[in-house]
């Protein structure tokens, strides 16, 4: 007897020790805030960067010129292998490799869906790769996984969208993942609605609920937009949304005008939402050049930050430089230390 119940203790023990390791072995969502796999809360402060276009694909260079502004985050834009032949799995692992490196977590995307819902399966079909798989595994306690960049167009409903998405978490936890997903909004990135309408539903659908809804804030108008940005956040607090602005610049498309971006990063700062800034410019914007926060000969470096991006970055209160914090257990893992 007294032998039995030593092995039950023992087999107690190691399922504790087990479920210990897992429930902190990758970043959680609580509410509608972030945390690392050490408890410690994440504002996501950063920029996106168009890696699969770039030069420098994998960031060898571009993540020590993004961390010079003190982020904390970096949104990598990829495409799947069938889209772009650098999109293979040593790639993927290196450019996500090198943001950690650098002291920001990696959120790399899928941009072969772009406003195009028929396909969001396929987006998730690349993340299902045994080798993608490995990789995304391999790098697990920091990463955050966006299924799919702005996947659907403004003609997308919430019943589309709600079903789309749960077959699409279904698949990648099937994969044993356990990883934040995060969604973005379906119109082009800017639907908020619909992820106060469907978001509730996602994380009661998630086994691991464990999901950040992200909005691309392309919202240009006369006045700025600055009280829809401000209802919109509110409300998304108020429900306890966990959400995340993954887009912005002070111009939309075709350089349309304007976008109130400093009202976005105050209330984000006021709220603790992430941010991230479209974008760090190294490739150029085909939508609108001012978009790209580096310019010049310097293009791509710290010191080519001009203008907004410049402003967004450093020299603002709500800057990166300034409300940007890299968790200690973010910090452990930086090169050199």
């Amino acid at each position: 007897m007294k032998k039995k119940r030593t092995t039950i203790l023992i087999f107690l023990a190691i399922a504790m020790i087990l479920y210990f390791t897992n429930s902190e072995s990758t970043m959680t969502v609580n509410g509608r805030h972030l945390f690392d796999a050490n408890g410690e809360q994440v504002v996501l402060r950063g920029v996106n960067e168009m890696f699969i276009w770039s030069d420098d694909p994998t960031g060898d260079t571009l993540m020590t010129e993004i961390a010079q502004t003190g982020a904390n985050s970096v949104r990598i834009v990829w495409l799947s292998n069938e889209d772009d032949s650098i999109a293979t799995a040593e790639n993927l692992d290196k450019v996500i490799q090198n943001a950690i490196n650098n002291g920001m977590f990696p959120m790399p995307e899928l941009h072969g869906a772009t406003g195009d819902f028929e396909k969001l399966q396929s987006q998730v079909d690349y993340w299902l790769k045994p080798k993608i798989v490995k990789v995304l595994r391999k790098h697990e306690p920091y990463l955050l996984l966006n299924i799919a960049n702005e996947c659907g167009g403004h003609d997308v409903k919430a019943p589309e969208f709600l079903e789309g998405y749960k077959t699409a978490i279904s698949r990648i936890r099937k994969t044993g993942l356990r990883c934040p997903l995060v969604i973005d909004a379906s119109g082009w990135g800017q639907d908020i609605d619909i992820l106060m309408e469907t978001g509730p539903e996602l994380l009661k659908h998630d086994p691991e609920t464990n999901l950040l809804f992200s909005v691309h804030i392309w919202w240009p108008a006369d006045h700025g937009s600055t009280e829809r940005i401000k209802t919109g956040l509110q409300k998304a607090v108020d429900m306890d949304l966990p959400l995340i602005v993954g887009e912005f610049a002070p111009m939309g498309v075709g350089c349309k005008e304007w976008i109130d971006y400093e009202t976005i990063m105050k209330e984000c700062q006021k709220h603790q939402i992430g941010w991230l800034a479209w974008s760090w410019g190294d490739v150029r914007n085909g939508d609108c050049s001012l978009m790209d926060m580096t310019r010049g000969e310097k293009r791509g470096t710290y010191e080519g930050l001009t203008d907004w991006g410049l402003e967004a970055t450093v020299t603002l209160p709500m800057s990166i430089q300034n409300t940007s914090v890299r968790t200690e257990f973010l910090k452990d893992k930086m090169s050199g230390n």
